[in-house]
Order: structure tokens, then C-alpha cells, then sequence
């Protein structure tokens, strides 16, 4: 297929379901059977627990250390969402091992092992969900809803309980989701998108339903969002699994990992967050979890144990907001931990009087777009695939994947290659990131300005930045322009060079791009990330660190974009 980039034809997909019947998604057959799966899990669990011959001694040393690590996380990171019989169940679990030790050896072994599975049993109901197929029903009118009202003005015609097509149109979905979709009868396919907002999940399952047309994939959810009941009562009954990750026990960290590589083996398609966490900084990520992308390696090589000829596609997905809710609590949390004794957090003036009432300003007055980005389908070791999911190197020529996990003609387990073709895979992941990456004109603009205003301000630390109060931050707007205009200039060539893709409105004049940038920058937020000021002929910004924030998407870019130096003296 000839390769289109969304600067030169503006590609939005969306597709008739996949298959409409419920019952025959893989998710739902996997729920049907979760007594099976959940027992399947902790049997395989326990045999990868004991892979390395551990003694009776090795057994409760095991049991012993997850006891206290666990002992210290619900002393120092109590949640909501904590079983109330959690401090009983460990504390019989001490109870029991203390008496175990005491027995004879031949005795202590099996009740060792016993006690262990108990462990383990307790971290498969707690990581294995389900789906319900009317909750997911239900859950499809009430986020139709939920969007309607975050995307659309108030005034249109039927915000809120209108045609879903209006809806659909405002969340635009792009990149190799064709392909994804044949791929979908060829293997198992795993989704690992970006990460910058609670609302990544239910908004990507939302758009892989509507507008993909593919069946519901399985997806990790943090367990602190568990501590509404509301959000848990729906992310249990729809297929999400749940990741609690102040647990670091061995124990725990190798039932999600089983339950990943099981749940792939089993033809459930699946969506996780290689990230791990929220991107605090705003930034697309740099780093990824080995942990559970390693789990795609192993899984693939047992498929190919088993003799199937099955493989595992992993795809990633970029989403682009021109906003994100959470982005002041976040770039806090971030600028704290990075800048520590440098970083002061900075006392804002009182708002204006109903200026709280902005967010709800904005709710019903703004109209935002947002995107969904696949990327080029992968098998595990990071090699592209074709539409027959057949994969290929760099310079085009074709691969067997069994081939790489052979020694000779037997396929066997090698840490130390899989974590090598692990590492191979992420930096695969990562590329995508950038390279499938959908700049949006409200990013743009903020990575401009925050470029622009260090350079203004260029004996100022860029904790000193965070401090300015909006009659500091001043930004001419004629001199911005320009200076915008020449990295306009430079992002268009990176994306002829590198397929960095731009929406339609990077078709627009420079002016005209800033303007809708700045207009849509960081809706719901009292104080503006940018606030232009025509009569005054300048450019403001209410809150740098917001600014802060939402220029990192494109810091990815620095070194193309600034590869060549631009005189500055000519912008002052």
C-alpha cells in the first residue's frame, strides 16, 4: 500500500464491527471459564515459582518475604480499595508458616507448597477480572454519553443524547488499523498505547469499538482506580485485570506476569500500558516495563513449543489529546520528584471571582478532536509484519520467528535471549511512539512558546520559569510568529523524512496554526496555558508549568529540530 501521511490526505477509519456476536469474542469465552483459568493460573504459577528446584527452606523463605513486604505496604501505602480482611489473611499466613517450620521435613514440603498456593490463589481473584456483556452494554450508551459531553459544545444539536455519529467524528482514529484488523484471525493481537490520562483506557476501548469495529480486548487497570466503586463496579465486569503495583513480591510480579503470557497463549487479545504509569511530564515515553513485555516473548515461544503456528502481533497506539484533565496534579507530582530542594511550588493568586466556574465554561462551550494512532503491526522481536502476518527485516526479506527460538531443531527456554530480543521489541515500541506519533496544533503551539520564552528568558533556570507570573511572560507576537514559523518549517521536513505525522490543519497558514493551538490548548483548566492578547499585540501564559507540561509531547523532537541553530538575536 502506498504510504500516506495525514499532512497529505487526512485518513479517518471506521469500521462496521468485526463481529457482532458477544459470545464468540475471545474475552468472553475467557470470562465464561474464569473458575478454569484462575485455577489453570495458579497451577502455572506454583511450576514457575519452583522452576529453579527450590528446597522446603527456599519455599518459606519465599512465602516469608512476601509476608513482609507486604506487611510494609499496608503500613505505608494503605488504600481504599484494600480487602478489610487483608492484615487477618497475612497474619494467618505468618501463623501457618511458623508452624510449618516446626514440622519434620517430609512434612514441611507439601504443606510448604500448600501454603504457597493459598498466596498465589489470593493474587489471581485479585488480578483475574471479567466481562459481563450487559454491563458492557450498558457501559457503551453511558460513555457515549460521558464523551458527548467532554466533546461537544452544549448548544449543538443533541449534545448529549444525540446521534453517536457527531461523537465519532470528533475522535479520529488513523494508521495501520486495516492491517491490525486481518491480522485479528491470524494470531493474537496485543495493543500497547501510550499513556497520559485516566481516561486512556475507557477512551481507547470506546474507539477500538466504535470506530475499529474489533471485539473488546483484555486491559490492565491500576488498582488504585478501583478505589471508586462506581469505576470498579464497571472495570470488573469488563474485562479489565487488575495491577496493584506497590506489591513488588516475587510471588505477586510472577502471577501477572503468568496471567499475561496465559491469557496470550489463549488467543485473548490483549492492551496493556508498556509505560507502566501515567506520563507525569507530559512527554511520550522513553522507557518502557520489561517486566510484561517480556511476557509476549515467553508466550510466543510456547505457542511455538505447543507446535502451533499461531503467533502474537503487538501494535502499538499513540493517543494525542489537546488536553489532558489530570495535567496540573501531574506535572507537580513530576517537577517535585525530578527537581526535589530546586523545585518551589508556586502560590497562585486567588482566582477571580466564578472563575472556578471555567471548567464547566468549557465543558459546554469547547469542541475538541482528539486521535488514535496504530502503528505498524510487529511480531515479538520487533520485526514488521504483512497484512498475512508474515514478518520481514529491515532490508525486506521474509523470517520464521521459530527460527529465533530454536537451538538446532528443539525449541527451548533461554533467559538471556529472550531478554536480549525483550529489549529488541521496546526499542521497536519506542520508534513507533515517535515515528506514528499525530502532532496536534494545540502542542505545537505550546512547545513554541515554552522554546521561545526560554530563550527570552535565558539566564532564568527552568525552575525559575515556573515562578513568572503572567505580566512576566510576555511573547511578542510578531517576533513568535516567526520564530514559529521556522520550526514549522522543520517539523514538516521531519515528517516527509521520518512519516511524523500532522493533522489538517498543519495546512494552515503559521498564523492561523497558533491561533487554533492556543484556542485549544489545555481546555478545562482555570488558569490558560496561553492566552493571546491581540489588542496588546503579545502572548501570555497563566501557568508556565502547564506550558511546561504540554510542550514535552514534542520534546522527542528536540534534537532534529534544533539540530540546526537558529539565531535568536533576531527575535529580540
Amino acid at each position: 500500500m502506498e504510504k500516506i501521511t495525514i499532512l497529505e490526505k487526512a485518513v479517518d477509519y471506521r469500521f462496521d464491527h468485526f463481529d457482532s456476536d458477544l459470545k464468540n469474542w475471545p474475552i468472553h469465552r475467557l470470562s465464561e471459564k474464569r473458575g478454569e483459568f484462575v485455577e489453570e493460573l495458579n497451577q502455572l504459577t506454583i511450576e514457575n515459582l519452583l522452576r529453579d528446584d527450590l528446597d522446603v527452606s527456599g519455599i518459606q523463605e519465599l512465602i516469608a518475604k512476601t509476608i513482609y513486604l507486604e506487611k510494609i505496604r499496608m503500613r505505608k501505602t494503605p488504600w481504599k480499595v484494600d480487602p478489610p480482611n487483608e492484615k487477618l489473611f497475612w497474619r494467618r499466613i505468618e501463623e501457618k508458616l511458623t508452624q510449618i517450620k516446626t514440622l519434620p521435613v517430609e512434612l514441611a514440603g507439601d504443606k510448604s507448597k500448600e501454603l504457597l498456593y493459598k498466596v498465589v490463589n489470593r493474587y489471581s481473584e485479585e488480578i483475574v477480572g471479567s466481562f459481563k456483556i450487559k454491563t458492557f452494554k450498558f457501559a457503551r450508551i453511558a460513555l457515549t454519553i460521558f464523551f458527548k459531553i467532554l466533546f461537544n459544545r452544549f448548544w449543538e444539536n443533541m449534545p448529549f443524547w444525540g446521534r453517536r455519529k457527531a461523537l465519532l467524528d470528533k475522535i479520529k482514529l488513523t494508521g495501520h488499523v486495516p492491517q491490525v484488523r486481518e491480522l485479528m484471525n491470524k494470531g493474537t493481537v496485543v495493543l500497547l498505547p501510550t499513556h497520559s490520562s485516566n481516561l486512556d483506557s475507557i477512551f481507547i476501548g470506546y474507539a477500538i469499538d466504535f470506530k475499529a469495529g474489533l471485539p473488546s480486548f483484555c486491559y490492565g487497570a491500576g488498582l488504585n482506580l478501583y478505589n471508586s466503586e462506581f469505576a470498579a463496579y464497571f472495570m470488573n465486569r469488563l474485562g479489565a485485570y487488575r495491577l496493584d503495583r506497590r506489591k513488588k513480591n516475587r510471588v505477586y510480579l510472577e502471577t501477572l506476569k503468568t496471567m499475561s503470557r496465559r491469557m496470550t497463549t489463549s488467543g485473548v487479545n490483549n492492551l496493556f500500558f508498556p509505560g507502566g504509569t501515567r506520563s507525569r511530564s507530559g512527554a511520550l515515553e522513553t522507557k518502557v516495563k520489561m517486566g510484561l513485555l517480556g511476557t509476549l516473548i515467553e508466550a510466543q515461544r510456547k505457542l511455538i513449543e505447543n507446535g502451533s503456528e499461531k503467533k502474537v502481533f503487538v501494535v502499538p497506539v499513540i493517543l494525542s489529546y489537546p488536553f489532558v484533565l489530570e495535567a496540573r496534579v501531574m506535572i507537580d507530582e513530576y517537577l517535585r520528584n525530578e527537581g526535589k530542594e530546586k523545585y518551589f511550588k508556586r502560590k497562585y493568586k486567588k482566582v477571580k471571582r466564578f472563575s472556578k466556574l471555567t471548567f464547566f465554561n468549557h465543558l459546554f462551550s469547547k469542541r475538541q478532536t482528539t486521535w488514535v494512532s496504530f502503528g505498524q503491526p510487529m511480531d515479538v522481536l520487533g520485526n514488521p509484519v504483512d497484512f498475512e502476518g508474515n514478518s520481514t527485516d529491515v532490508k525486506g526479506n521474509s523470517i520464521q520467528v521459530k527460527d529465533y527460538f530454536a537451538v538446532g531443531e528443539v525449541v527451548k527456554r533461554n533467559l538471556q535471549r529472550e531478554s536480549i530480543y525483550t529489549k529488541k521489541l521496546s526499542e521497536a515500541v519506542l520508534l513507533s511512539y515517535k515515528k506514528d506519533n499525530v502532532v496536534l496544533t494545540a502542542q505545537f503551539a505550546a512547545y513554541c512558546a515554552f522554546k521561545f520564552l526560554e530563550r527570552l528568558e535565558s539566564d532564568k533556570d527552568i525552575y525559575d520559569l515556573f515562578l513568572l507570573e503572567e505580566s512576566d511572560v510576555k511573547l511578542p507576537i510578531k517576533k513568535f510568529t516567526a520564530f514559529s514559523e521556522i520550526l514549522l518549517e522543520r517539523i514538516k521536513k521531519l515528517q516527509k523524512k521520518e512519516g511524523l505525522k500532522l493533522t489538517p490543519q498543519f495546512m494552515l497558514s503559521i498564523e492561523k496554526i497558533l491561533h487554533n493551538g492556543i484556542s485549544e490548548l489545555g481546555h478545562y483548566s482555570v488558569r490558560k496555558p496561553l492566552k493571546l492578547n491581540n489588542k496588546k499585540g503579545f502572548i501570555s501564559s497563566e501557568d508556565v508549568k502547564l506550558l511546561y507540561f504540554y510542550h514535552n509531547r514534542l520534546n522527542v523532537y528536540d534534537k532534529q529540530l534544533f539540530a540546526e541553530k537558529i539565531n535568536f538575536s533576531e527575535f529580540i
